[in-house]
């Protein structure tokens, strides 16, 4: 029996009968029971509530019919986002013995009421404060590209992107504050977007830092990206998705930084080159841009201060007076206690400089006529779990800027490297222009035909 890779494909197989939700939902447990033991992408799983729930959306499908367009498509949910009945922990010792939420997260509502089957909740770095994917109370994510190695997936959220990878899931909701959904997309070969800030409810959802953090989903192609964001989408995002159409190649200017290509691994440089020529292929004008803040220590910084200003001010409740404080990750604990130490007016000027970077960064759209800035996510592959601090402080610098720019960024599969692992690129766009972030990465990836996976289902 075939079991499709894709939403899209899943939806339309079940919607003909040609495939029940009963064994979609089967094939991704036994995936989960026959491997995770290995990556660690799930936290906790829900399997006998998400079997009857499949049994139930087949039993509609065969009385005609249907919930919505997710209709008995299995999902997943990184651990920092509420699901009714499930205990929402952010892979942290803090809440070893928290109670099960009392209600879905909006966006998870929004996902059932389109008829998704939730098999559970993924595994991240604790508390989202790292991008390694390695500090989990419950062990370390590991990225099913190469397993043998174990390399990292990106984090935090790494368990979405990982059992998506591995076909555990078919697409799954994560959370971007600093690379936390770019990241990950980019080191596991999937798609994923960090949408306009304030364009996905943020109730219900753990904080990391409020003034940057989004939630957005992960899944296997922009395709698939597309009708989950749009599902989850507030208002504005949904109407501006609803009214995009393709773009006409031939008008489009995408934003390019030749240099980089002398900054990248040669790996991600050839990559990227590809990716280019592929673009203009298609008809796009490529067009040189200068953006000196790009990889600016500073705006590393920027990002730093808030982040952790936010974090120390947010969960104090949480890490005061907590048994389980003493065994937090020595990652997030010094975040923690860095932000205690950051003075009131030197997290203002941080606001400020972030707003000075939004303006910079629309401003060069508006000045140059470009409608997209095309670069790729990282300047390297996925490196080891084991990594030094360092190497994942580097891994974050071409998505520190655009965090504190708050457009969208989309994260596609540019390729394959010599290395035999996947190189992510990044589209980034004013605001409200996901919908043609992600038909450029569609069409690129058309452009680039069958793309190799991990899929250990």
């Amino acid at each position: 029996m075939h079991i499709p890779r894709t939403i899209h494909e899943a939806a339309k197989a079940v919607r003909s009968g040609t495939l029940s939700s009963e064994q979609l939902v089967a094939s991704c447990f036994a995936a989960i029971k026959n491997h995770d033991a290995q990556i660690h992408a799930f936290f906790a799983l829900r399997e006998r509530e998400a079997r009857e729930e499949a049994g139930a959306c087949d039993a509609e499908t065969a009385a005609g019919r249907s919930r919505g367009p997710l209709h008995g498509i299995p999902l997943a949910i990184k651990d920092n986002i509420d699901v009714q009945g499930m205990p929402t922990s952010a892979a942290s010792p803090l809440f070893a013995h928290a109670a099960p939420a009392h209600a879905d997260a909006p966006v998870v509502a929004k996902l059932r009421k389109a008829g998704a089957v939730i098999l559970g909740k993924n595994n991240m770095d604790e508390l989202a404060a790292h991008i390694s994917g390695r500090t989990s109370c419950a062990g370390p994510v590991y990225n099913p590209w190469q397993l043998e190695k174990k390399l990292s997936p990106g984090g935090s959220s790494s368990g979405t992107a990982a059992a998506v990878a591995a076909g555990f899931c078919l697409g799954g909701l994560g959370t971007d504050t600093g690379g936390s959904i770019r990241i990950p997309a980019g080191w596991c070969g999937l798609c994923g977007i960090r949408p306009t800030y304030g364009q996905t409810a943020m109730a219900g959802v753990y904080p990391r830092a409020r003034s940057l953090d989004a939630v957005g989903p992960i899944g296997l192609s922009p395709q698939d990206v597309r009708l989950l964001l749009h599902i989850i989408a507030e208002e504005p995002l949904a109407k501006a998705l609803t009214a995009s159409s393709a773009p006409v190649f031939s008008s489009l200017r995408i934003g390019i930084f030749p240099d980089l290509c002398h900054a990248a691994s040669p790996d991600v440089s050839t990559v990227y080159s590809h990716v280019l020529s592929r673009c203009e292929q298609l008809g796009a004008h490529c067009v040189p841009v200068e953006l000196d803040t790009l990889d600016d220590p500073g705006v590393a910084e920027t990002v730093n201060t808030i982040r952790a200003f936010e974090f120390a001010r947010d969960i104090a409740v949480d890490m005061e007076n907590n048994a389980g404080a003493a065994h937090v990750h020595p990652v997030p604990q010094a975040d923690y206690l860095r932000g205690k130490t950051i003075s009131r007016e030197n997290y203002e000027d941080a606001l400020r400089r972030m707003a000075l970077l939004n303006e910079q960064v629309s401003g060069v759209f508006q000045q140059t006529g470009v409608q997209a800035f095309l670069l790729p996510t990282a300047l390297f592959t996925a490196p080891s779990s084991n990594a030094g601090r360092e190497v994942f402080a580097a891994g974050r610098r071409l998505v520190n800027l655009f965090s504190l720019a708050r457009g969208p960024s989309v994260v596609f599969r540019g390729g394959l490297a010599q290395n035999g692992l996947p190189v992510g690129m990044q589209l980034v766009g004013p605001f409200l222009s996901e919908g043609l972030l992600l038909d450029i990465a569609d069409a690129c990836e058309q452009a680039y035909g069958e793309f190799l996976s991990p899929c250990l289902r």
